[in-house]
């Protein structure tokens, strides 16, 4: 008995000293390849099959201002903006039309619209005329998964 404990006391205290050096490691390799995302502006890829939607919404609806969109996801997780977590996004409201490049973080413009708090809808004022909409989801870093996951563009009516 006098031999057991110190021998189990020794294998806890080399597992414990195991499992801090493979902490140590784990986390140097997720700070290595943020860096490399970051730096080369790497898209992370989205899961196959997963899918971006309007809950609420269909082509042709007829609303009033300010406009209800409950965001849809299929596949995925959400997350907000800056957490990198794997399989995950937040969502961006396209509004009009804007000129996007998939490749490149997403700016925040007027038709641009950022959800990165890990929102699942929004109310959106919009002038009364045609619109359309399209939502983007893109990764922690605003950039757009690779295949980019995009809604069906809508169009609606304001009135």
């Amino acid at each position: 008995m006098r031999l057991v404990l110190p021998l189990l006391l020794l294998s806890l205290a080399t597992t414990a000293q195991a499992d801090w050096k493979q902490d140590l490691k784990d986390a140097a390799k997720q700070q290595a390849n943020t860096k490399v995302e970051t730096t080369l502006g790497l898209a992370l890829p989205s899961v196959p099959g997963a899918k971006v939607y309007f809950i609420n919404l269909k082509d042709g609806d007829n609303l009033k201002s300010p406009v209800l969109i409950q965001f849809g996801l299929k596949g995925m997780g959400v997350s907000a903006a800056g957490v990198q977590a794997e399989n995950t996004g937040h969502f961006h409201v396209l509004i009009d039309n804007p000129t996007v490049d998939l490749t490149l973080a997403l700016p925040a413009t007027e038709q641009i619209k950022h959800y990165g708090g890990g929102q699942t809808e929004t109310e959106l004022v919009l002038k009364p005329g045609k619109h359309t909409l399209q939502l983007l989801l893109a990764d922690w870093k605003h950039q757009p998964h690779n295949p980019a996951l995009l809604s069906d563009k809508i169009s609606i009516t304001v009135k």
